[in-house]
């Protein structure tokens, strides 16, 4: 056994790495809530006072790559709609620890960047949302969504005129 295993054995050493551990997981989430604050995206976030639909146990999924698409959220979305703007993103804590970022669930989509909502069914049984929108660079994104009141969300979507034509539902 080597002279770290055997001081790593000891209270003292148990104690250090622990102590090393949990350092580094503060740096993390400090890193992290900087990281968020650069980019003017809150914390703790909040339903808009103009929403016209606003989730809070929403889940779903980007469909950027193969991580996004198996990560996901589940029942820590926060889905608002506005006159203006389309907010996806999750609630404290998992806005910390670059998860967001990670998993590509932290947007706030205009209006006249959505390209199109189609409604899907999976066996029957579960309703996902698929949301492409246009991203500031030109690129175009898709958003699944898994809402517990699509009807009330697709309700508030179709408020705006320019996007009830983008709207399939099945």
């Amino acid at each position: 056994m080597s002279d770290l295993s055997k001081f790593l054995l000891t209270p003292l050493g148990f104690s250090s790495s622990f102590a090393v551990a949990l350092l580094w997981l503060a740096g993390v989430i400090a890193a992290s809530i900087l990281f968020r604050r650069s980019r003017g995206k809150p914390i703790f976030p909040r339903v808009p006072l103009d929403a016209i639909f606003a989730e809070r146990t929403a889940s779903g999924a980007s469909r950027k790559n193969l991580l996004t698409r198996i990560g996901g959220a589940r029942n820590c979305l926060m889905v608002c709609v506005t006159p203006e703007r389309v907010t996806i993103g999750p609630w404290f804590p998992f806005t910390l620890l670059f998860l967001p970022e990670i998993y590509d669930l932290d947007h706030s989509i205009p209006l006249s960047a959505i390209r199109g909502v189609r409604e899907k069914r999976l066996l029957f049984l579960f309703r996902t949302l698929a949301i492409t929108f246009e991203l500031p660079n030109g690129l175009e994104r898709t958003v699944e969504l898994y809402l517990r009141r699509a009807d009330a969300f697709l309700e508030a979507l179709g408020r705006d005129k320019r996007l009830r034509p983008l709207i399939i539902t099945t």
